[in-house]
């Protein structure tokens, strides 16, 4: 009988294995990104660099930053509105700390901080939820797509154009079976009451809120870099971007350091020799970027929290 029941008392053994390796993971990647920055990066110039910056273009990247949260809070604010009515400010605070948590958590685990947050304060069901979040990270990943092809692919501006129509195009003519599978879905994702706002009002309200989102971070932090690392206008934007695909991918050290700033690197198309400069500025970007997302998830905290009553919940 100790035989049969030897087994079974070991099978859960891989478990702590497991979440030692995805922790491990993780700082694993941190160390080798602070190496490699180490090595790459002109601090002393970078220094130099941000003392000529004038107070005034920090403030306006904070600003723009800001602003592109003060969208994606507008759409989650439409977006549940016929559920129950939050003001701008409590949604602010949601979409806030749901970046954080995706920001501090590895591995991008903090994307569960947005399924929680939404069930707390709309009271929807969690398969609900999870569909609210792909919806969106589809609309992002379809933003970067096409602001890929328009600043990354080296092809001609008319040939990038009309891969963008295509893009766009495949986009419209799928959005109709995607309206039609995410209702069928889940009932509470159509419209409850004729006055609240239809599935496409809010999915068009979701194409704004990421493309205005994205837009404004890349024109952000590609003005800072312009200012930082001395690169034209057109690769600093290309460099931007170039950092913001790379801190989307899901295996990197926390808060995307290392890959983010080798992203900005190889999307900037600088010379070698300006790879310290580049990497220096990439990494103030970074931290400045880092910086105004937490300091506002902590200011956030003085927003208060909305009640768990619903006056119809789901």
């Amino acid at each position: 009988m100790s035989a049969t029941t030897e087994p079974e008392a070991a099978a859960p053994a891989p478990r702590p294995l497991l979440r030692a390796a995805r922790l491990a993971v993780p700082l694993l990647l941190l160390g080798l990104a602070w190496h490699w920055l180490l090595q790459h990066a002109d601090l002393g110039q970078l220094a130099t660099q941000a003392a000529r910056l004038p107070a005034w273009a920090w403030l306006a990247a904070a600003l723009a930053l800001l602003a592109g949260h003060g969208l994606r809070a507008l759409r989650v604010q439409r977006e549940w509105l016929h559920v129950r009515h939050l003001g701008l400010a409590a949604c602010l605070r949601l979409v806030l700390l749901h970046n954080a948590a995706v920001i501090l958590m590895p591995l991008r685990s903090g994307e569960a901080g947005y399924l929680w947050l939404v069930h707390r304060h709309w009271g929807v069901g969690w398969r609900a939820a999870g569909l609210s979040l792909l919806r969106w990270r589809l609309q992002d990943a379809t933003v970067l797509a096409l602001l890929a092809v328009a600043l990354l692919l080296p092809f001609t501006p008319a040939a990038r154009l009309l891969l963008i129509v295509c893009l766009v195009t495949c986009v419209a003519l799928l959005q109709r079976p995607v309206l039609a599978w995410l209702a069928q879905r889940k009932a509470s994702l159509a419209p409850l009451d004729p006055q609240g706002p239809a599935l496409g009002a809010r999915l068009a309200n979701g194409w704004l809120a990421s493309g205005g989102n994205w837009t404004l971070k890349v024109l952000a932090l590609g003005g800072l870099l312009t200012a930082l690392a001395g690169l034209s206008p057109a690769d600093a934007l290309r460099a931007a971007l170039g950092g913001e695909l790379a801190g989307v991918q899901p295996l990197q050290g926390p808060a995307g350091l290392g890959t983010y700033e080798a992203g900005i690197w190889l999307a900037s198309g600088a010379p070698a020799q300006a790879q310290a400069t580049v990497v220096a500025a990439a990494l103030a970007v970074h931290a400045f970027s880092l910086a105004v997302a937490l300091g506002a998830a902590a200011l956030a905290q003085w927003i208060p929290a909305p009640s768990s009553t619903f006056s119809s919940p789901r």
